[in-house]
């Protein structure tokens, strides 16, 4: 019996030096839309200890690499083992998360490869803002990024921004905006109803200072009429001194700390909260950007407490979602939390609101239409064919 030819999957390499296996936005979302679109995918990512070995997860191939530790040794050898596992792949397309590996990328480039570059965040205003870098250094880096950048938009095969501010720094036909808003399936059954005496906030992320961490802990301390109030916390603290000087504070006896958490103990935590917390301290790269967890709060039906940014005062208040405060004021944040718990009729409103917003106009599934459009693009021409019933057919 003679078959028909159809094409076997295009192989696809997401790298990254920095991000964890179960990075939201990397795997969780661009991996494995891209799997359900029938590309082969595998993600390079740097781990504690790579003896663990190659596994696979949601039909993604995951290849550890050590994590080497302080910023040099993961820009230089961390980099380099990234760049290495990633030649033996010879995949048809890479799609590199971090800009240090814009190197990685222009060489795989050189070599005949399509190769996209997911822009997380504006680097050349970060880089201006970066308290680790010397004063003096800050603008001729900041001039270096952009001027790479420059380089990597007109070189590489496309790239991806992760807000509309970000895709200013590259040209209209090449950047593709691709936004970190939350997957309308994995909170449709969610519900979160304000039940009479549960005093909880939810904060998850990256504990970090410019996050507001501190604030949000004394703010604790400030909360005088619900002496039962709680904050949940849900992600990894660092720098290492941060956690004693959080641990000595007063307010840390009304926190909870979870550590990193997968996805369905953020979706736990969610349940647990009466209000989630979005706070960052008011540099330029967090002006620009829009948090996940904004998103996912809105999604789980909580009112959100964010900092009072423009671009998050457009998406809390123009939805009547929640509050937006000074994100260094821990006197407004504590004021917003008990404004909360004092009217939790409105409050309630609020959470439906957002939800509504989310699962309707802030899904995954708009943007995810996004990355398979700039993949269709990217991988016009590809097709490498397997036998199996007859007739040659296109791929993607």
């Amino acid at each position: 019996m003679r078959g028909k030819t159809v094409p076997g999957p295009i192989k696809v390499v997401h790298l990254s030096s920095v991000h964890p296996a179960d990075d939201i936005r990397i795997f969780w979302k661009e991996c494995v839309s891209l799997v359900r679109a029938g590309y082969e995918v595998v993600f390079i990512v740097p781990e504690k200890s790579a003896s663990t070995g190659t596994r696979s997860r949601e039909n993604i191939k995951i290849i550890p690499v050590s994590r080497h530790s302080g910023r040099l040794g993961r820009m230089l050898l961390t980099v380099a083992a990234v760049t290495a596992v990633a030649l033996r792949q010879n995949a048809d397309v890479y799609h590199f998360h971090d800009p240090e590996l814009i190197p990685c990328g222009l060489l795989l480039r050189a070599l005949g490869k399509r190769v996209i570059y997911d822009a997380h965040e504006d680097l050349p205003r970060s880089l201006a803002n970066r308290e680790w870098i010397p004063r003096s250094l800050r603008s001729p880096i900041a001039l270096t990024a952009s001027a790479v950048g420059w380089i990597a938009d007109r070189a590489l095969s496309g790239v991806v921004a992760a807000t509309p501010v970000i895709a200013r720094r590259f040209r209209e036909n090449r950047v593709t905006v691709v936004q970190n808003f939350a997957h309308r399936s994995e909170f449709l059954d969610t519900t979160n109803p304000a039940a009479p005496g549960r005093y909880t906030v939810a904060y998850v992320g990256a504990v970090v200072p410019s996050r507001s961490a501190v604030e949000m802990v004394d703010a604790m301390t400030k909360i005088d009429r619900y002496p039962g109030v709680r904050l949940l916390i849900a992600g990894d603290i660092s720098p290492e001194p941060l956690a004693a000087r959080l641990e000595a504070s007063a307010g840390w006896q009304r926190v909870d700390y979870r550590g990193r958490q997968d996805r369905a103990g953020v979706r736990r935590i969610l349940a647990e909260a009466r209000v989630g917390l979005a706070l960052y301290h008011p540099v330029q790269a967090h002006m620009d950007c829009l948090p996940t967890k904004i998103f996912e709060y809105m999604a789980a039906g909580l009112p959100v407490i964010a900092a009072d940014f423009p671009g998050f005062r457009r998406i809390v208040e123009d939805n009547r979602c929640g509050l937006c405060v000074p994100p260094c004021d821990v006197a407004a944040i504590a004021s917003a939390i008990e404004w909360i718990f004092d009217n939790p009729a409105e409050a309630q409103a609020m959470g439906c609101r957002g939800r509504e917003a989310a699962l309707n106009s802030f899904s995954w599934d708009s943007e995810e239409q996004a990355l398979l459009r700039l993949y269709r693009r990217v991988t016009a021409g590809l097709g490498r064919a397997q036998t199996v019933q007859g007739r040659p057919t296109t791929a993607h």
